[in-house]
């Protein structure tokens, strides 16, 4: 989202961004409110971390969900309830909301404050609960479920897992996450005096999603639900830092670029996993950039540079690159595929493992699971990959496809950000069927009344028959009589 804010400032707009990560230099009409954790909330974080890195495997699906919804709601509700939000809040007026998704529906009570439009950006792939906002058709039996392991659904049992995955979607997990997130919107936004919180949720007018088709599956999507995948990806690469365009620059045999992500910090690792990658690493012709987020890395070979923070756009974008080692978060599979990088996936949660499997699908990645990694694995993926020329020509062909488009990813979701403010909301482009609830988004309702008439007339139909019949019987009764 920061690069969506920084284009939009650079446009003239003045912009308010609330965050835990604000810039470090001054940007015009740009101002950084910071939010700030507890010493609480830190500590947990940071327990949770070394937890990813340390062992993934040893927290499940379900743990990871409660301890991150857990944490958010308490966080989010914390942002709304500091003096800098309210401030904002008490002494001035916006006129649009952009709010970043995941589990913070009620960042929303935002727009109903300023009485201003909103738009929602995820930066992930589609969830039910961004479809209810504007009312996109789910489509289950043709367009998977971000879950789901695959991109295409062409056989019975995909069906069933993605019909099923959307079901928990729709019974567990968005009924859970709309009664955490209604307590706290309540709790801020007062029902007495701001709109309901279901009554915000359809009045979004815009959601920004970081997916394209050309990343995800074709699928049917309203107007107002816009792809954006690749929106950080700059349309003009930035230059390196010297220490790091000079490595790469003078790595004759290409470079790797090994990476974690943000979340699961490389140096929480297992000891025997560092030892590991390290060995693997010194026996490489390339060159190997690491992140690493300490000063140090004992065992550290010659060829092998770390850095606490590494401009992974920029890096991924420089002609040495040749392979990326990954977690397979969804904003690093999108820019090795648009700057054509094959990828060893190494997934550590949440929708890591789906991602990773669609790639290798695909045909440009070979997955590791964190519990197979080892020196032998890894040796084995890194030659197969950087002898075997299928990989790299088939994600070059990825690359063409994630390129071609009308106009780069920043410029499509800065033209739908400046429609809405140009069109006050955009009404025009609000789907009615976002305000139906479930029965009638789904007609169910209509079918039930189309079943009691057609049941009534049957009976209706069967009572008239009985009756003439009756009749019929009575007066050829009489006529024998006769």
């Amino acid at each position: 989202m920061q690069v969506l804010a920084k284009a939009l400032a650079k446009r003239g707009h003045e912009i308010t961004f609330i965050s835990g990560f604000p810039f470090d230099k001054p940007i015009e009409n740009y101002r950084d409110i910071k939010i700030k954790l507890s010493d609480e909330d830190s500590r947990e974080m940071e327990e949770m971390t070394k937890s990813m890195g340390g062992n993934p495997g040893s927290k499940s699906f379900f743990q990871l969900l409660g301890f991150f919804s857990r944490m958010f709601y308490k966080i989010g509700n914390d942002t709304l309830q500091s003096a800098d939000v309210k401030k904002l809040m008490a002494e001035e007026q916006f006129d649009l909301v952009i709010a970043g998704y995941f589990m913070t529906e009620y960042l929303l009570g935002l727009a109903t404050h300023f009485n201003c439009p909103s738009i929602v950006f995820f930066s992930g792939n589609l969830v039910s609960s961004l479809h209810k906002m504007v009312g996109n058709p789910l489509s289950p039996a043709g367009a998977p479920h971000g879950m789901l392991k695959s991109k295409e659904i062409n056989t019975f049992k995909l069906r069933l897992q993605n019909f099923l995955l959307h079901g928990l979607d729709l019974l567990i997990f968005r009924p859970y996450f709309n009664y955490r997130a209604r307590q706290i919107y309540n709790d801020n936004f007062p029902p007495n005096r701001y709109r309901s919180y279901d009554e915000t949720l359809t009045n979004v007018s815009a959601v920004l999603i970081n997916t394209h088709f050309t990343s995800a599956a074709p699928r049917p999507n309203l107007p107002n639900l816009i792809e954006v995948g690749g929106l950080q990806i700059k349309p003009k690469n930035s230059p390196l830092p010297d220490n790091l365009k000079n490595f790469l620059n003078n790595a004759k045999n290409g470079a790797i670029l090994f990476s974690f992500g943000s979340n699961a910090k490389s140096m929480y690792l297992p000891e025997e996993k560092i030892k590991a990658l390290l060995k693997v690493f010194s026996k490489l012709k390339q060159r190997v950039v690491m992140k690493w987020e300490s000063d140090t890395l004992p065992g550290k070979p010659d060829n092998v540079i770390i850095s606490k923070w590494l401009p992974q756009d920029d890096v991924l974008a420089h002609s040495s690159m040749r392979l990326f080692i990954s977690h397979c978060g969804y904003g690093g599979i999108v820019e090795a595929k648009y700057y054509g990088v094959p990828i060893i996936g190494v997934p550590l949660g949440g929708d890591q493992a789906s991602n990773a499997k669609k790639i290798v699908e695909e045909g440009w990645a070979i997955q590791i699971n964190f519990e197979d990694l080892n020196e032998e694995t890894l040796t084995e993926a890194i030659n197969e990959i950087l002898n075997n020329k299928k990989y790299s020509d088939y994600v070059k062909r990825e690359s063409e496809l994630s390129r071609d488009r009308p106009m780069h990813a920043q410029d499509t979701a800065i033209y739908w950000v400046e429609y809405i403010l140009r069109h006050h909301g955009a009404p025009h482009l609000h789907y009615p069927g976002a305000d139906l609830n479930f029965f009638q988004d789904n007609s169910i309702d209509v079918f039930l009344f189309i079943i009691a008439v057609l049941y009534a007339t049957w009976k209706l139909l069967k009572f008239i028959c009985k009756f003439c019949f009756c009749r019929q019987k009575k007066n050829i009764e009489k006529l024998k009589k006769n």
